[in-house]
């Protein structure tokens, strides 16, 4: 039996995967056959984005080597106003692209801001791999989990704010936590 035979027998299903899902981007990245929205490098963390698995979590690992040699060369807290810049510009580009596809509500392949919310969550802990690590997780947690306010930002704020504001929150969820796992550490162990 062939491939082709194969195929033939199941017409209600195609034989290939779609490569347009969701408001002409296919999950894993764009449609090559539509022009590219203004910012596509910065809004995919250069690529991070077009990850077809968990691109929010490949979004934020891309994230991890850039804050680790800014909280080298600066400091922990540089990674706040570091963190404005790609809020700032996800914010713009976002709004354009929002624009243009106006039935998208959050792009998956749109990953700058699980860079800028995880860059708030790493500004409260010192330079170190495991707290790295533990920053990370409880990072993505919070984002993937979304408790209030966070799912509230998610569903109720319109738009580059809505999609912007809920990382933020996550981040400074994770930063609390983070917060009060360091004070524990310090005192009672």
């Amino acid at each position: 039996m062939s491939l082709e035979s194969d195929r033939s027998e199941d017409s209600t299903q195609p034989p290939y995967e779609p490569l347009v899902m969701e408001n002409g981007w296919r999950i894993g990245g764009p449609d090559w056959r539509k022009p590219w929205p203004q910012g596509l490098v910065f809004l995919t963390w250069f690529g991070a984005g077009f990850s077809y698995h968990a691109p929010g979590t490949v979004g934020s690992l891309n994230a991890l080597p850039i804050a680790a040699v800014i909280a080298w060369l600066a400091g922990s807290h540089a990674l706040i106003p570091a963190a404005i810049v790609p809020f700032v510009l996800g914010m713009v580009y976002t709004a354009r692209y929002l624009r243009t596809e106006p039935n998208a509500s959050d792009p998956q392949w749109i990953v700058i801001d699980e860079v800028v919310g995880l860059w708030i969550t790493l500004a409260a802990v010192p330079f170190n791999i495991i707290w790295y690590a533990i920053g990370f997780g409880l990072f993505r947690f919070f984002d993937i989990f979304k408790p209030w306010p966070i799912s509230w930002a998610d569903q109720k704020v319109p738009g580059a704010l809505g999609i912007m504001l809920d990382d933020v929150i996550a981040g400074l969820y994770a930063a609390a936590v983070l917060i009060a796992l360091q004070h524990l550490w310090a005192n009672y162990f």
